[in-house]
């Protein structure tokens, strides 16, 4: 359910950019295209139920027998693609209250290398609050999205029924903006594939199911929870853009994107019930995806150290059975984009890099998986279509992240610095793999094996040279 609040982050730029109608076939799309993936991380979350970290690792397991430098730039895209959503989500959520509680608050303070208003200490406020849960334990981290999943119920519903029951829903405010004739982005392909990109990293969002494996109650789970996770943020991205779409029109929400849902909920609801408590819940739905990233992003950076593609401080839990280091970097790396990124969806341009290429190097490796692997046990297998199904994403995927990324720039939001963060992060991953395999791992055992072999190479010393306590020492061991 984390995922679906999602909407409240990027559906408005989405909208104001192609129209509402274009905006709902680009999300349901891209959700759609989530939901079948899911089924094959089904599989393989079944092919390795013990592994920790879900899609980083089973791109690693499938590559590392042909590319092993996939798996570190898997783990670590997938990792700070999650990671900034963190901050990502907390920018907007800071936004919303200061604009909201908070108007006056205008004060900007000089860090001397970076600036910062009252929006971006609400957000490091948020994140520092969110961050006691998951140090926890999974439970506590489940609970606090349990509660704002249920608030989020709310708002998902208002505009599901929106065009049923609100009298200010238009459906001229529809409009479909992708392809118009004389149209010099390849008839609108470019645009779309721009904003599949960017929508990415909320739409494939429930692949984080695959993460928690070893630690669900029942082997059955992992299947189920991918699955009707998948199938229910389909539902909510089809319906909600279309009631959302219709309340607000396009000028308006070009006017000011992040106020979109705000204005949905003045438009669907009576006056007295649409000020604070709607914001309210939007924050909480928000939140849940703060809650999320971090249980998510941690997991798979300690899956992959247990793997040996990061360092290895990130191996260690805490009393909770938490990788609470891999919660720490993650929040100290996001209190910093906060300072120096301020554009929630110029960070997402960056993140999104990573994150979808290690969606890619996992979808594909089920074909290499299949291939390399057919006898493998697997407690749960689909049928003569997977092949197929994962050879359709691998085109689709590869498709959207090329031209995505970079023609980015159409957005409005995206760039040279963005790109280079993102292209930054994998070269860091190859970095860090190199460190952990040639410095951690190997070096130790090269020094083991350089000293097992001056002992065997050297004289013996004989007992005339040894002092006479040594000596006895050595006879008496031997008796």
């Amino acid at each position: 359910m984390a995922v679906s609040g999602g909407l409240f982050v990027s559906f408005g730029p989405t909208m104001a950019a192609i129209g509402a109608l274009s905006a709902m076939f680009i999300w349901a799309l891209a959700a759609a295209v989530g939901w079948a993936q899911n089924y094959l991380f089904a599989e393989m979350a079944s092919m390795f139920p013990d592994k920790p970290g879900g899609v980083p690792v089973y791109a690693h397991e499938a590559w590392k027998e042909r590319f092993a430098p996939a798996g570190a730039m898997a783990t670590f895209g997938y990792w700070f693609g999650w990671s900034a959503v963190i901050s990502i989500v907390s920018l907007t959520a800071g936004a919303i209250i200061q604009a909201r509680w908070f108007p006056s608050a205008s004060w900007v303070l000089d860090l001397g290398v970076a600036q910062m208003g009252a929006a971006q200490v609400i957000a490091i406020v948020l994140m520092l609050a969110l961050m006691v849960p998951n140090l926890l334990g999974a439970q506590p981290a489940a609970w606090v999205n349990k509660i704002f999943g249920a608030l989020l119920v709310v708002p998902l519903l208002v505009f599901v029924v929106a065009p049923l029951t609100s009298g200010q829903w238009d459906v001229s405010n529809l409009t479909w903006g992708l392809g118009h004739p004389g149209a010099d982005h390849w008839g609108g392909i470019q645009d779309a594939a721009v904003w599949l990109y960017l929508v990415g990293w909320t739409a494939y969002g429930t692949e984080m199911c695959a993460a928690f494996t070893p630690e669900y109650r029942s082997g059955r789970d992992a299947r189920r929870a991918l699955s009707s996770s998948g199938g229910y943020t389909f539902a909510v991205f089809a319906l909600v853009p279309i009631g959302i779409g219709g309340l607000v029109s396009q000028p308006d929400a070009a006017a000011d994107p992040t106020a979109v849902f705000v204005n949905g909920f003045a438009a669907a609801l009576p006056a007295g019930f649409a000020g604070d408590a709607a914001l309210v819940i939007t924050i909480g739905a928000l939140l849940m995806g703060v809650n999320a990233s971090m249980a998510d992003g941690s997991r798979a950076m300690y899956g992959a150290a247990l793997d040996g593609l990061v360092p290895r401080q990130f191996e260690k839990l805490n009393r909770y059975q938490v990788p609470a280091r891999a919660v720490v970097t993650a929040v100290v790396m996001n209190v910093l984009l906060v300072l120096f990124v301020t554009n929630p969806i110029s960070i997402l341009v960056a993140a999104n890099i990573g994150y979808l290429l290690a969606i890619l190097l996992a979808v594909s490796g089920f074909i290499v998986l299949r291939r390399d692997h057919p006898q493998m046990p697997r407690t749960f297998k689909l049928g003569r279509g997977a092949v197929p199904l994962a050879a359709v994403t691998t085109v689709y995927g590869a498709a959207v992240l090329l031209i995505g990324a970079s023609s980015s720039k159409l957005s409005g939001y995206g760039g040279p610095v963005e790109l280079a963060i993102g292209l930054g992060i994998l070269l860091l991953s190859v970095v860090f793999f190199v460190i952990r395999r040639r410095v951690q791992d190997e070096l130790p055992l090269l020094r083991e094996r350089r000293t097992a072999v001056a002992v065997a190479e050297s004289p013996p010393v004989s007992s005339t040279d040894r002092p006479d306590d040594f000596i006895r020492t050595t006879a008496k061991e031997m008796q």
